[in-house]
């Protein structure tokens, strides 16, 4: 795979057309919707702006949109305490060590959630069962991984602005991400040189790139700076998103777009502009604005369902949604095998660093880190058990407010909109079907879905 773009001349009229997009992008969405000032990035929960109300969900077991998968709907909950020793305070070393994470329990998580979302004993069984069901969607036939194809793995590294620890920053623990690789590697049998994980934006932390560019000699790690045996990552003008409300244009890097598979690898957070940032979200770190700068802060006024946030008053319910056409376009969720939410040291928000303030208490964390691994095939369906959790959480909740679903709903019936966009991201001239399943579970208690109950053909949560 190359991680060339156009010629110079090519770029640079790219990036003013692109610059004029997104200005014109940026005035349709303020006129909608007013300005406002920029959000404050803090270290605790956000209450409510004035006048906006709590979230309160309409879809509790009436599933909205289209279940696939092996088991269709199928969202996969691993939970095991013993995963996570650390005080909350210390950095020398700190959570990312293995002292404080345990490996051991955290790998047999991740082995424990591909096995269910591939319905299979084995995790080798697990993984070609989930290649194979993936490729049939996509007319490829009955066929599971081909070796020489890439594999691209975008992790949320949004906390980390260096390549050092990044002291209590919360990121996808590099416990998850290695056993994920060596499963890869040694299950799948995809060779080191053709996996790609990568951020556009952000930097791959070296208490991740340190043990697996050792272990995985000649494995891509791709980042916003290209240093330090990172290479950089590389704006791909041949396949843009363009926003079907607004006319802005982004790209996406060549790690991405030369990939023939992608897996999406959130962390499980609250958000000061769109109330939480779990797999949708986390496709602000796969793009870049025409000039290569990134393209997240011009997608933010397309979000936004809270209040006093970043450019933009917040949405209603029914609205357009940007998250839509960022994980409907071919290159994003069209790629995507596997949703996975690192849920092993939840935090309230996107900029809060992590510190004993977030553990939870609710049940059944009582107290405790939530250690816990979150899988699925429907990148819809883990969003919406995600948000469930979220808004349950007293810790978190205030901070979960507006319509905080409206990218679910819209997702869920793309192709019959609440909004009445017609979402078609990458200018195909045939708008997005239904991108996956949701609903919300009947209780926080019970916690089950529309499939749990027998009730419906949306999701079920299930506990590895």
């Amino acid at each position: 795979m190359t991680c060339k773009s156009k010629s110079r001349r090519q770029f640079l009229q790219a990036s003013l057309v692109g610059g004029v997009g997104i200005a014109a992008g940026l005035r349709l969405a303020r006129a909608q919707a007013g300005t406002t000032a920029p959000a404050a990035r803090g270290g605790s929960p956000e209450a409510a702006p004035a006048g906006q109300t709590p979230f309160t969900p309409t879809e509790i077991n009436k599933p909205l949109g289209s279940a696939f998968g092996i088991k269709p709907g199928r969202v996969v909950w691993a939970h095991d305490p013993t995963a996570t020793t650390w005080d909350g305070t210390t950095n020398t070393p700190g959570w990312w060590d293995d002292s404080n994470t345990n490996p051991a329990a955290v790998s047999a998580m991740v082995s424990k959630v591909i096995r269910s979302v591939g319905d299979a004993a084995t995790d080798k069984d697990a993984w070609n069962k989930i290649f194979t069901d993936f490729n049939q969607r996509k007319g490829k036939g009955a066929v599971g991984y081909k070796k020489g194809e890439k594999v691209a793995i975008k992790p949320n590294f949004n906390q980390c602005r260096s390549h050092g620890d990044n002291a209590n920053a919360s990121y996808v623990a590099p416990q998850l991400i290695l056993p994920l690789l060596r499963q890869l590697v040694n299950e799948v049998g995809v060779a080191p040189a053709d996996i790609y994980v990568y951020d556009a934006i952000r930097n791959v932390p070296s208490t991740l790139y340190d043990r697996a560019a050792k272990e995985f000699a000649g494995m891509h790690f791709v980042d916003s700076t290209g240093t330090e045996g990172r290479e950089k990552a590389v704006a791909d003008m041949t396949k843009p998103l363009t926003l079907s409300k607004g006319g802005v244009t982004f790209y996406f890097p060549t790690c991405l777009t030369g990939a023939e598979y992608l897996i999406n690898i959130a962390g499980l957070k609250g958000h000061t502009l769109a109330s939480m940032t779990v797999c949708a979200k986390n496709h602000l770190g796969s793009f870049f604005n025409a000039n290569g700068s990134a393209g997240a802060p011009n997608i933010h006024p397309f979000i936004s369902v809270k209040g006093g946030g970043r450019g933009a008053a917040p949405q209603t319910a029914g609205s357009y949604n940007g998250l839509v056409d960022l994980n409907g376009h071919p290159q994003t969720g069209g790629k995507t095998i596997l949703y996975i939410v690192d849920a092993i040291y939840a935090t309230q928000h996107n900029e809060f660093r992590l510190a004993t303030a977030c553990k939870w208490t609710s049940a059944p964390f009582n107290g405790h880190w939530t250690s816990s691994i979150f899988a699925s095939q429907d990148g819809v369906a883990i969003d919406s058990v995600a948000l469930d959790f979220l808004r349950n959480e007293p810790t978190i909740s205030p901070t979960v407010t507006g319509p905080v679903d409206n990218y679910l709903h819209e997702m869920a019936l793309a192709d019959k909109a609440p909004s009445q966009t017609a979402y078609d991201p990458a200018k195909s001239g045939k708008p997005l079907a239904s991108l996956g399943v949701h609903e919300h579970w009947n209780n926080a208690t019970e916690k089950k879905y529309s499939r749990n109950l027998g009730t419906g053909q949306g999701i079920e949560l299930i506990t590895a």
